[in-house]
């Protein structure tokens, strides 16, 4: 393990079942967002122990929360029982044909109003 690396928690584990239980929750019943229902197991039901709730609201915190959930389970694919200390969720494209713009969302700030005005 590099100083740079901690060892994986129970904590890590959590916050990967709740991000997998919030997919599924909107499976079921598409009535809120992923990362709306994301907050609320986090906030309700797990009391803000593993994370604060605050840190998965909106698109960014849900793409954090996917991003450390896919380190997770690479590490454990690999056999590791450490990941690393600081992850920063990396930004995708826009959605919208044409547009390069980045964006932790499925559209950029710009696509999505625009988006919202048709």
């Amino acid at each position: 393990m590099t100083s740079e690396e901690r060892p994986l928690t129970r904590a890590d584990y959590e916050r990967v079942y709740a991000l997998l239980q919030a997919y599924r929750i909107r499976d079921l019943d598409d009535s809120e967002l992923v990362w709306e229902t994301l907050h609320r197991i986090h906030e309700s039901d797990l009391n803000g122990r593993v994370i604060d709730p605050a840190e998965v609201a909106g698109d960014e915190g849900l793409a954090r929360e996917a991003h450390h959930a896919a380190v997770v389970v690479e590490a454990l694919m690999r056999g590791k029982s450490t990941i690393p200390g600081r992850m920063r969720a990396p930004l995708g494209v826009c959605g919208t044909p044409g547009c390069p713009e980045t964006t932790h969302g499925a559209l950029c700030p710009s696509c999505e109003l625009n988006a919202g005005r048709k």
